[in-house]
């Protein structure tokens, strides 16, 4: 797991899940991102899950290997506008982004738990 908060970063090594979702308490309401990536995976699996955050917006992206190509699933509400907002330096069309930090919590369990992210949760 490593994580920026406010420009300041680091990483460690994560035992459980709590580890996971008190490092994401610390970003929320900030500007930072928490990724979580898997060490030795295998062919056709995900590699890494990262928040960016600023302003009370997320972007989720799941970085995973699909028949040896390295593809990028997130969020996506067509509902919303295609607006851009600023986050960490880059516009993102708000249709990738949520302000819900408990969609955010669901995915972290369910990668922590998985080692992916349903396409329900991220296309």
């Amino acid at each position: 797991m490593s994580w920026t908060l406010d420009e300041i970063g680091g990483n460690k090594q994560i035992q459980n899940l709590d580890m996971v979702l008190n490092q994401f308490k610390q970003i929320q309401g900030k500007k930072g991102t928490l990724t979580l990536d898997i060490l030795n995976s295998s062919d056709d699996s995900a590699e890494m899950l990262q928040i960016r955050t600023e302003n009370g917006y997320y972007l989720i992206t799941l970085g995973e290997i699909v028949e040896d190509e390295y593809q990028v699933r997130t969020y996506w509400d067509s509902s919303k506008p295609d607006t851009g907002i600023l986050i960490l330096g880059d516009y993102w069309p708000e249709t990738q982004l949520t302000k819900d930090s408990e969609f955010i919590v669901k995915i972290l369990k369910e990668f922590f738990d998985t080692g992916n992210v349903s396409k329900e949760l991220l296309s």
